[in-house]
């Protein structure tokens, strides 16, 4: 299975509303659905920026790990990062907790 295949599998998960994958230097690489709204350019640079700045946490707590998943979540929606040297994955998604308390 290719990358593309991967990303668009995960985009038909339940509550997915978009994919974006970023490159290191923070551009815009590809957004899956490609119809869906695209981030402006200074709402990606601020995802790589948090994804830059978990990661220094973390090591700053420990010189030897490394982040490697972070999930901010909001009243109405989750946004799930996974950084990687490379490229760094993020996911919009609708948050699961509100479906919950409103039912």
């Amino acid at each position: 299975m290719d990358c593309y295949e991967i990303m668009k599998r995960i985009t038909t998960h339940r509550g997915v509303k978009q994919l974006v994958v970023i490159n290191k230097d923070g551009l815009l690489l590809k957004t899956f659905p490609a119809e869906s709204d695209e981030l402006d350019e200074s709402q990606i640079q601020s995802l790589h920026e948090l994804a830059g700045a978990a990661r220094r946490m973390v090591r700053d707590v420990d010189p030897t790990d490394d982040l490697m998943f972070l999930r901010v979540c909001s009243k109405t929606d989750e946004i799930l990062v996974s950084p990687d040297m490379a490229f760094t994955v993020v996911v919009f998604q609708e948050n699961h907790d509100k479906h919950a308390a409103t039912a």
